[in-house]
């Protein structure tokens, strides 16, 4: 009889993973069709986006123009090649191939987080949340979702969409390299961060000085550890400084430089600035308060603090003067930043859910819900044609 259950049990376990990669094939399925409608609607100019415009820099930077992070726009390239279709079709496919992959490395990486196995539904749950949700928006303080909070979920700019998987492998192959020290971690973790220099280098100028507090931090690192952090920030510093120098021409035709203005970009997008990083962080911050004891023990999110304190001073220290002032171009690491923490302490708190008091646990999952139901409209909203940065005047149920 017991020899009975045991087989029962197994058998009902591998039914369920069957299950479960099921759902989560026909969910990558879905988030594929989704992504190529939502990209190729762009494409055609009936959703707000920077996609036309980088489309736009792929034959100039195709023929040899200098450009800081043409990853994007050479994977549109060779794609359109290799399949035979024009820019916008290719543009379409290999976004929403990014955005896939992101989905897919959220889920693995939710996965490896897990101490238990077997918890497929939650990492399918933690995974759709981390791929959707907006910020915390308060319509009757300020009406815009996306203007001055940021999200940790951006749709309308091709290069933050290609930065992302790398941002999300760069924390995750590093903090693995701190704790076990393997050769092939080191040359991963050292890849991906490389790459991602030339898929948007907004990531790598917050990733350095996180790492180098990260292991000053630290009371004991090892020499392997701290030549990982050398060879890292002599050659991505070699990297940003050649593409800081091969820039100077167009910046000085432009009258394009970088100066110091302490929130005068933040400024312009938000009544408060103070308000809106509130707003931003306060699911993450919350969620990180209230698990205290596991999350100082987790060094993915100690990691990603680090990168959402220097992106918050990026941009709010530094601007581009000219014409590309109020672009706002130092704000791109704040959403990477946010992205990040968001998946990270999402992971957290359903790791943690069965052990957090009730009135902890449905207060957090209130806010979750309300920032997915954020999301989703803000996301909807562009599929009907409104602009990322418009006012919201009808916001249903509250």
């Amino acid at each position: 009889m017991v020899a009975d259950s045991v087989v029962t049990q197994r058998n009902g376990g591998q039914n369920d993973k069957v299950f479960w990669r099921l759902i989560n094939g026909i969910y990558l399925g879905l988030v594929f069709v989704i992504a190529w409608l939502f990209v190729s609607m762009q494409v055609s100019g009936l959703v707000a986006s920077d996609t036309g415009l980088h489309l736009s820099y792929i034959q100039e930077i195709v023929g040899g123009k200098t450009y800081t992070h043409p990853l994007w726009h050479y994977g549109v390239h060779y794609l359109s090649r290799i399949l035979g279709v024009d820019y916008g079709v290719s543009a379409a496919l290999f976004t929403a191939g990014l955005i896939t992959f992101y989905a897919f490395l959220i889920y693995k990486v939710a996965q490896f987080l897990d101490d238990r196995p077997g918890n497929e539904a939650r990492w399918f749950l933690v995974t759709m949340i981390a791929l959707t949700i907006g910020p915390f928006f308060w319509v009757s303080y300020y009406s815009r979702i996306y203007m001055g909070t940021g999200s940790p979920a951006v749709w309308h700019n091709v290069t933050l969409l290609m930065v992302k998987p790398f941002a999300l492998l760069s924390v995750f192959f590093t903090v693995r390299y701190f704790k076990e020290e393997r050769k092939k971690l080191f040359v991963a973790a050292l890849v991906v961060i490389l790459i991602s220099i030339f898929a948007k280098p907004n990531f790598i100028i917050v990733f350095l000085p996180a790492l180098v507090v990260y292991v000053l931090l630290k009371r004991y690192f090892s020499k392997q550890q701290l030549l990982f952090a050398l060879t890292l920030v002599i050659l991505s510093v070699t990297l940003l400084i050649l593409q800081f120098l091969s820039l100077q021409e167009n910046n000085s035709e432009s009258g394009t430089s970088i100066i110091f203005d302490f929130l005068g970009v933040w400024s312009i997008y938000t009544p408060s600035v103070t308000v809106s990083i509130l707003m931003a962080l306060g699911l993450p911050f919350l969620i990180s308060l209230f698990n205290y004891e596991s999350v100082k023990e987790n060094e993915y999110i100690k990691f990603t603090w680090l990168l959402v304190l220097f992106s918050t001073i990026l941009f709010a220290c530094f601007a581009e003067s000219g014409k590309r002032y109020s672009d706002g171009n130092f704000s791109w690491s704040w959403m990477i930043s946010l992205s990040l923490i968001y998946v990270f302490t999402i992971i957290e708190y359903f790791k943690r859910y069965s052990s957090m008091v009730p009135l902890v646990r449905y207060p957090l999952l209130a806010m979750i819900f309300y920032q997915i139901y954020v999301g989703w409209y803000f996301v909807v909203g562009m599929f009907d044609g409104i602009n990322f940065t418009q006012s919201v005047d009808n916001f249903p149920f509250f």
